[in-house]
């Protein structure tokens, strides 16, 4: 009976054509997000350690280094950015992929 209730709901899911991508990739990008967010963190620390650390005699000299380590800093936080998005993008669609099937398995028609 379980069984012949398994293999429909299969049927139906196939008629409908609908792609699915691996969970396995869906982890991989996860991982990748969180690990941006990790870089993408130091970068602007980093940067700060080494502007705080350079003392040179020539003011010019100053100014361009830490317009670099500006311009390294800001790369940084838009990696944050950009690795939390694909975080939150995995992340939400992996909880909604359960949520969505705790769904359909409580609301379905006891037959």
């Amino acid at each position: 009976m379980e069984q012949r209730r398994v293999d429909e709901f299969k049927e139906e899911i196939h008629a409908l054509k609908i792609k699915s991508s691996s969970p396995s990739n869906e982890r991989i990008y996860q991982i990748l997000g969180g690990i941006l967010m990790a870089v993408g963190v130091a970068l602007p620390i980093i940067s700060y350690f080494v502007a705080g650390a350079q003392n040179s005699g020539d003011p010019s000299l100053d100014n361009l280094e830490h317009n670099e380590l500006i311009i390294l800093s800001i790369i940084g936080v838009a990696i944050t950015i950009v690795g939390a998005a694909v975080f939150l993008r995995y992340s939400i669609t992996r909880f909604f992929r359960f949520w969505l099937l705790r769904r359909i398995y409580e609301n379905r028609p006891d037959a």
